[in-house]
């Protein structure tokens, strides 16, 4: 079992390697990653490894922070000395795009955030639903009527700097007692002790914990007809009404099924509004919600409960895909907005300050955003 954040140190990182002398030290994981790369690629400061150390600990196969910004950057200097036609280069972007794939996005700026968003201001302005149906009109077909839910908050150690923004934001935007599902040493942010919680000690891994997170919402919220299950780097516009929103828009389509309240860069479509994925879902379990029949089919699939069975050798990654391949698999409709209902929030190593979000983990179009802003529905060509 991978160590915690909280046990790691340099002494202890299985893949360090100091010189006879002292005078320097190497990544064996870097040196198994960046075979063949540039000069000094897997040379590592006492300053990188600290930062890595405070990180969950990085594998060939789940990049951490640092990990991923090393050999993004190692990547892109190959890459620039290769041509397209060579060989080598498939598996140098292959490498780089994963590593991408694994960087963080930064906090939004501080002035941005309340500092405690369940608490309105009385000087607030305060938006209505017809404001979001301006941006983001709802589907035009719609069955059922959500009035009840079911809402958990999946955390573990490497993500809880963004707890407190994601708790905050989500108390603000509808629901005000979200159940915490805690997957090893999570500090809990004092302001929200009083929300109830799952630990789990030790932790199962983030695929498992998510299964077991689906199937404990059902138990304990036995009337709820949407279940939502949110990761702790969630941030929903606090100023919006989206609950109230939701209530009026679920379920789009000719029956209840599955909604991504996050919409990536890669999956923005080019009109807002609702829209169906054709294709497995791929980018991001950042917020699903789940009807309640698609929740229960979702922890009765036999093979989903053989790939997330919490035996110590059995992978702990994929929740996107793994949602999104059974979605496909059985048929269950799975529905997105743009722009995104939620936006990324994501972890910064204190070495990498001027890390930006890159790739598909953020949000290229956000609701909070374009309400304020007036933003029309289409895209400006």
């Amino acid at each position: 079992m991978p160590l915690s954040s909280l046990d790691r140190n340099a002494a202890s990182c299985p893949y360090r390697t100091t010189s006879s002398d002292g005078g320097h030290a190497t990544c064996q994981l870097l040196g198994e990653l960046l075979a063949g790369g540039p000069a000094g690629c897997t040379l590592v400061s006492e300053e990188i490894c600290l930062s890595c150390c405070r990180s969950f600990e990085p594998t060939s196969i789940d990049f951490n922070p640092v990990i991923a910004a090393l050999t993004w950057g190692a990547a892109e200097q190959v890459l620039a000395d290769l041509a397209d036609s060579d060989p080598e280069s498939t598996r140098w972007r292959a490498l780089r795009d994963k590593a991408e794939a694994s960087l963080p996005v930064v906090l939004p700026d501080e002035d941005d955030l309340p500092a405690r968003p369940m608490e309105a201001s009385s000087t607030a302005r305060h938006w209505t639903v017809a404001e979001i149906h301006a941006v983001l009109p709802p589907p035009t077909m719609h069955v059922g009527a959500v009035t009840e839910w079911a809402v958990g908050v999946t955390t573990a150690p490497r993500r809880s700097p963004t707890l407190a923004h994601c708790l905050g934001s989500l108390i603000a935007a509808g629901w005000p007692e979200p159940h915490l599902f805690v997957d090893g040493a999570v500090e809990v942010p004092p302001e929200f002790l009083n929300l109830s919680r799952t630990v789990r000690l030790p932790a199962v891994g983030a695929r498992q914990s998510y299964y077991l997170a689906v199937g404990e919402l059902l138990q304990r919220f036995p009337s709820a007809q949407a279940l939502m299950l949110v990761q702790d780097d969630a941030y929903w516009p606090a100023h919006l009404p989206i609950r109230e929103y939701l209530e009026q828009c679920l379920w789009p389509g000719d029956e209840p099924g599955l909604v991504s309240a996050w919409c990536c860069t890669d999956d923005t479509a080019t009109q807002a509004g609702w829209h169906r994925r054709i294709q497995p879902w791929k980018f991001g379990a950042v917020a699903f919600i789940f009807s309640r029949t698609s929740a229960e089919q979702f922890i009765r699939d036999p093979l989903l409960q053989q790939l997330c069975d919490s035996r110590a050798d059995n992978h702990s990654g994929g929740i996107s895909m793994l949602v999104g391949e059974w979605a496909a698999r059985i048929g269950v409709p799975l529905y997105f907005t743009t722009p995104s209902l939620v936006q990324h929030l994501g972890e910064i190593s204190t070495i990498w300050e001027n890390s930006r979000a890159v790739g598909v983990r953020r949000a290229s179009r956000f609701l909070g955003d374009e309400v304020i802003a007036g933003k029309p529905n289409e895209l400006d060509t």
